[in-house]
């Protein structure tokens, strides 16, 4: 496993079940800090991490914003096991354990009340057609992965399980081999709805000393293969990361990674965005022919109406940014950008003095 790898991932997702997000678990871990920051849009929360993340070598996730990827929603620094996180909605996140496990930084501090309230009507305007667009985002979503739950069921009644178990034992033989030092399994936002559409962080996995690809149009083979490699992979004592996927309501896993390994296995379908070239294990075979023809059909269709859904959310998000734009305009002009530079170098002193702890 490389030391200084950086990882990306988005922080969460909207699903059938509202805005989702697995972050705690990561800030929750023992001996990890967390500087949870606060303010709202326009005042410096994206930028302030985009500089931590410049500032520190050696291994980090990068978590974006699925709104606007452009945008980060927070920085895990591994050998400072320091955490930092935007900590305003739709992902709020307040201390536990104040001073001690984790404290909040307001950058709010740092604006001007006055100037906003002289801009409150337009602000508050820009507001309400954000929170409409990314209602309506969220609706082309849900929708999206109603459809993709179908094909997957679908997938899952006609899937060879006997089969699939045979297949991971192979792997497991040939691959997970030695003993982990550790055993626990975490997840993580690897995909998501974007402004240009389905939108994967590839280069996380396929940065990896060692790329297994599993093409699988239907989700269930995939998964099911990824879960059985996890349980032995965990019972061998190495960690793993499962990626779930936002199309199926992050129910269902698209892709693992064991860390110690340095070893990636990666699903890839039609709806997905990852290249279908190289050398893959098709898991078309491990599906009943007869029983995935007679419902060929309505899988088409599933797969239509999918992409249409994806492309509506898409062009929905890109007008929530428009509005989003236009909320931090107002903030931007009301911020006191020097003072927030001095919050961020005190920051960076912070965090590097709890190396030297």
């Amino acid at each position: 496993m490389r030391k200084n790898k950086t990882d990306e991932y988005f922080l969460g997702c909207v699903t059938r079940g509202g805005f989702t997000t697995s972050f705690k678990s990561l800030m929750d871990r023992e001996g990890w800090f967390t500087y949870i920051l606060k303010g709202g849009a326009g005042t410096g929360k994206s930028t302030l991490m985009k500089r931590i993340a410049a500032e520190f070598d050696g291994g980090k996730e990068i978590y974006h914003c699925s709104s606007d990827p452009a945008s980060l929603d927070a920085v895990v620094l591994d050998d400072y096991k320091t955490i930092i996180v935007d900590g305003t909605a739709p992902h709020t996140f307040d201390p536990d354990v104040p001073a001690i496990k984790q404290v909040i930084i307001n950058l709010g501090d740092h604006w001007d009340e006055q100037k906003l309230r002289s801009s409150q009507d337009d602000v508050l305007e820009a507001m309400a057609l954000n929170r409409s667009y990314l209602g309506r985002s969220g609706r082309y979503v849900c929708a999206l992965s109603d459809i993709c739950f179908d094909t997957y069921s679908l997938g899952s009644e006609a899937l060879d399980r006997g089969g699939i178990k045979t297949l991971a034992e192979r792997i497991e033989k040939r691959v997970i081999t030695g003993k982990g030092s550790g055993g626990e399994v975490s997840t993580r936002q690897l995909s998501a709805v974007t402004m240009q559409g389905f939108m994967t962080y590839a280069d996380t996995l396929l940065s990896c000393g060692k790329v297994y690809r599993f093409t699988d149009d239907y989700f269930a083979a995939g998964s099911a293969l990824f879960d059985e490699l996890a349980a032995y992979a965990t019972s061998r004592g190495y960690d793993v990361i499962l990626c779930v996927t936002q199309l199926l309501g992050c129910d269902v896993t698209e892709h693992m990674m064991i860390p110690e390994l340095d070893t990636a296995f990666v699903s890839v379908n039609k709806l997905g965005d990852i290249e279908r070239t190289g050398r893959a294990v098709n898991l078309a075979k491990y599906y009943d022919e007869g029983l995935m023809t007679l419902k060929a059909p309505r899988l088409r269709l599933n797969r239509s109406a999918a992409r249409t859904l994806m492309d509506e959310a898409a062009k929905t998000l890109t007008l929530a940014k428009q509005a989003h734009d236009e909320i931090e305009k107002h903030y931007i002009a009301a911020m006191d950008f020097g003072a927030i530079d001095k919050v961020a170098d005190r920051l960076v002193g912070r965090i590097r003095a709890r190396r030297e702890v």
